[in-house]
Parts: C-alpha cells; structure tokens; sequence
C-alpha cells in the first residue's frame, strides 16, 4: 500500500512540477512596492522583449525541471546557454521536454531572461 502511494504521489509531483498554468501571465510583474513594471529590453532578432514576464513564465513552466537557480533537477542546467539555444530548445523539445510548454512572443522573454542571468 505504502509502494503504490508513494509512486501516486511521486507521478502527481512530477506533472505538477513539469505542467503550465492557464493564469493570464502577460500582466506585467509587481515590482517591490507592489506597483507593476514593464521590464522590456530591446534585441536586434525579436523587437522588444519582457523579462519580467519571461521570469514568471520560467517559474510557471520550467523551474520545476530545470530549478530555480537554473542548475538543473531533474533537466538539465540552462544557465549557459544562448536565447537562440534557449528558443530552439523550447520550440523543439530535445529529450525529453515537451514541445512548446511556452508559445508565441513568451518563447522570447523566456530565452531573454534565462540568458541574462
């Protein structure tokens, strides 16, 4: 009894872990004083891109594989790696990451944000 509620919880840990939220994420991120912020950085390939909303995607969707000081659980460490590395990784799914866990001008902040930390 104990072997399969452990696997349970371990199997519900993981796709949590790994999951996204359907919560609007494109608001822009309180600042320390609770005021929101548009954190914007312009880039020669993508226009403008929003870290802000890039750390918070990362939280959301990557975070729980790839930790919260980008070195990696149970994915691999990004903390080296290139936003071009980044977006093809997010778009391509290597291993085995789901394809697309961020869509669309996210791809960007995400890969913006990982690269300036």
């Amino acid at each position: 009894m104990k072997k399969w509620l452990f696997t349970v919880f371990g199997a519900v840990l993981v796709l949590t872990a790994c999951g996204g939220d359907d919560a609007n994420t494109n608001d822009p991120a309180p600042d320390n004083n609770g005021n929101n912020t548009e954190n914007t950085e312009n880039t020669a390939d993508s226009g403008e891109v929003d870290l802000a909303n890039g750390e918070e995607l990362y939280a959301q969707n990557c975070a729980g594989c790839h930790g919260g000081n980008l070195k990696g659980t149970s994915g691999p460490p990004v903390e080296t790696h290139t936003a071009e590395e980044v977006e093809a990784a997010i778009k391509e799914g290597p291993g085995s990451m789901p394809a697309d866990l961020v869509t669309g001008e996210d791809v960007a902040d995400v890969a913006a944000w990982i690269e300036s930390q």
